[in-house]
């Protein structure tokens, strides 16, 4: 990078977190020719803590770029790699790009981290490049990213919409679709335990997700109640094995108080949606328990830039 300090342009951008309860028909790069429609169905919801993404722009004799992760120069940010290489075939002069996300989620617990990063990076070098991209097409690199680095399936059209929602058929923005369920006044609390890679669990137990997932959105369809999702995203995990271990009992006191819950895909994450009211409730069943214990909002509005 030359010796210029003071960026060119400079853009924010902001990506909810995501939970997936439940997850199904998965189309993997595996067996479709076109990314668009690589996906998943499923529910879930996005919450108000995700990731904050901001973009430098200096101009410069060559092109190069550097990821930083709160602060930290990071050299294995795959997801994030793949984004910035894709936006430099759109530019036809040399830039350096200073990238800096600021996560304010757990990495590797069923939070949509990848797919946050993803979209608010998207976002914010479409923005700070002036490449013109509308929102939709923004997000479908997220998506692909996504697709290519194994990362989520259907995580980047969550945030894209926001909210509580079922994925109703597969795909990327503006080709998945996606239904918002009615939820007012509800927090998420959630228990982060221990980390899964999503990309080991996808190759191993995909045919059963696929099985399961389908029947269990039918059911919420009909039903478009937050409580069947719960009890649906905990028979889903029952049917994974995701409910033994350090789930089980974090899971046990939560219902013996009455609350039901969930694990989230993928990860040793227990969570729950609760009236606001419930809050204190809740909060105090999981905090005997070791772990990083968030309580937030839905996020109704999805990714934005800043």
């Amino acid at each position: 990078m030359s010796a210029i300090t003071t960026p060119i342009t400079l853009a924010k951008a902001f990506s909810p977190g995501h939970i997936t309860g439940l997850i199904g028909q998965l189309v993997t790069q595996n067996n479709s020719n076109d990314y668009l429609y690589f996906g998943s169905i499923g529910a879930g919801f996005s919450i108000d803590c995700g990731i904050k993404t901001i973009v430098e722009v200096y101009n410069d004799k060559t092109t190069s770029y550097q990821i930083s992760i709160n602060g930290i120069e990071v050299e294995d940010a795959e997801v994030s790699r793949w984004v910035i290489e894709r936006y430099l075939r759109l530019i036809d002069q040399p830039y350096h790009i200073n990238i800096k996300h600021q996560i304010g989620i757990p990495v590797g617990f069923g939070l949509g981290s990848s797919g946050a990063a993803a979209l608010s990076l998207s976002y914010a070098l479409n923005d700070a490049l002036n490449i013109g991209l509308t929102k939709k097409q923004a997000a479908q690199i997220a998506h692909h990213a996504e697709i290519v680095c194994n990362t989520g399936l259907g995580t980047v059209i969550a945030e894209f919409f926001g909210g509580f929602e079922m994925r109703t058929s597969i795909g990327a923005p503006g080709i998945g679709t996606i239904k918002k369920l009615k939820l007012e006044d509800h927090k998420a609390i959630i228990l982060c335990i221990s980390p899964i890679s999503t990309k080991s669990f996808l190759g191993k137990h995909s045919e059963l997700m696929s099985r399961l997932g389908e029947k269990m959105l039918d059911k919420l369809k009909v039903s478009e109640s937050i409580d069947d999702f719960l009890n649906l995203s905990y028979e889903f995990a029952s049917n994974l094995d995701l409910t033994k271990g350090k789930c089980k009992e974090p899971i046990e006191c939560l219902k013996s108080h009455g609350f039901n819950c969930g694990v989230a895909l993928f990860g040793e994450t227990v969570f729950t949606i609760v009236p606001s009211a419930q809050t204190k409730k809740a909060k105090e069943c999981l905090d005997v328990f070791k772990g990083n214990l968030i309580i937030c909002n839905i996020d109704n509005i999805g990714a934005r830039v800043l």
